[in-house]
């Protein structure tokens, strides 16, 4: 059997090394549903405040949300310090509502003035209502609060509005991955009748 010439090693390794991870991640996940079932989220609504956010952008497939997050992040925290800038914590990170085979996200940070950074893109979120919830645990179980909140909308008669937000509170230099803190955000709006 001849090998196809475009396929090199290293990158079919990648390729299957990305793959053990996402499976990885499934099971994890899996085993977690099976020891507890699916967990409690607490779900509140409430409203949020405007944020303007300094913020860096990426295209990504799903599967590499954490490697772009990662990349973003190493490029967002570099830009603000060259700057002077301080930043409020925590770092924010936006998404689309569907993760599409190919999506935008960014990565974002608070700060006090929202132009004249050179490297940098701006984004308002406007406040209005939200539902929203925490995450305790790895970043690859986070899809079990966003599945709490988008029932805990449609169960409201709400209807959900892009992006869906991130607030990371405990992040991965501060504890285990068991331990990691996020705030998961959807802002809503009434259904039309």
């Amino acid at each position: 059997m001849r090998q196809d010439a475009s396929i090199r090693p290293e990158r079919f390794s990648d390729r299957l090394a990305e793959r053990i991870s996402r499976d990885q991640a499934r099971l994890e996940m899996l085993e977690r549903l099976a020891e507890g079932g699916l967990p409690g989220y607490e779900v509140t609504m409430g409203r949020k405040p405007e944020r303007r956010l300094a913020v860096m952008r990426a295209t990504c497939t799903p599967a590499e949300i954490g490697e772009k997050v990662g990349e973003c992040v190493g490029r967002l925290l570099p830009v603000l310090s060259k700057a002077g800038i301080a930043w409020q914590p925590p770092l924010w990170a936006l998404y689309p509502l569907d993760l599409d085979e190919r999506m935008e996200i960014a990565i974002g940070a608070q700060t006090p003035q929202a132009e004249g950074m050179s490297g940098l893109q701006f984004e308002v979120l406007p406040g209005g209502p939200v539902a929203e919830t925490a995450h305790i645990g790895p970043y690859a179980q986070l899809p079990l609060a966003c599945n709490a909140l988008f029932a805990a909308i449609h169960e409201r008669g709400l209807r959900p509005q892009a992006p869906l937000h991130e607030a990371y509170l405990v992040g991965p230099a501060e504890a285990p991955q068991e331990e990691l803190g996020t705030r998961v955000i959807i802002p809503v709006e009434e259904s039309a009748a």
